[in-house]
């Protein structure tokens, strides 16, 4: 006998869809209830804890301008005290600068008076202040000429002394009367 053979046939065409397809609208509509409605709860619950913060960081606001107007009388108290030491650091300030600008006098006096030689006698010492120099004036006697060449010599000689200039020289009874002229600036001021 012959054998039958059955055959089944399953003719598949898979270029042509086999239903129709599905509209853009369903698959959104699908997508915002599968996955969609997981976002929309993580969007919600972001909103509620930003709702609650607002509502913290708002006392915490609150509280802290509170504190600020309660030490407000306190502060204000201290204003007195404030002004006190702003002038004092203003004085204090000033003084420094003042000292620290001006001609060290004891320095300038003492080396006048190492550059005097014995045989001379210091009559006067005139100091004219001006802004950054002073002017000294020197008032004196002797009765050596070489004491007073060797005096302008000393302080020609001393860097703290310049333009040095003998403006009068007279002589009275075998006695020599001078002036010298000099200026002294202001090296840096005072060392402290």
């Amino acid at each position: 006998m012959p054998k039958h053979k059955s055959k089944s046939v399953l003719n598949l065409n898979l270029l042509k869809p086999q239903s129709n397809p599905e509209k853009l609208l369903s698959k959104l509509i699908h997508w915002l209830l599968s996955s969609g409605r997981y976002i929309f709860v993580l969007v919600e619950a972001v909103v509620l804890i930003a709702f609650g913060a607002r509502f913290k960081l708002d006392a915490d606001l609150q509280a802290k301008k509170e504190a600020i107007e309660e030490q407000i009388p306190y502060i204000e108290s201290l204003k007195p005290y404030e002004i006190i030491i702003r002038e004092t650091q203003f004085k204090l300030s000033t003084i420094d600068s003042v000292r620290k600008d001006s001609i060290d006098w004891p320095l300038v006096l003492k080396k006048i008076a190492d550059q005097t030689p014995f045989g001379i006698k210091i009559i006067s010492i005139n100091i004219e202040k001006k802004v950054d120099l002073a002017l000294i004036h020197i008032t004196g006697q002797t009765q050596v000429t070489n004491d007073l060449a060797s005096f302008i010599t000393g302080l020609k000689g001393d860097s703290t002394f310049s333009n040095i200039s003998l403006t009068s020289v007279g002589l009275e009874q075998n006695i020599v009367k001078f002036t010298i002229d000099t200026q002294v600036t202001n090296p840096g001021g005072k060392s402290s």
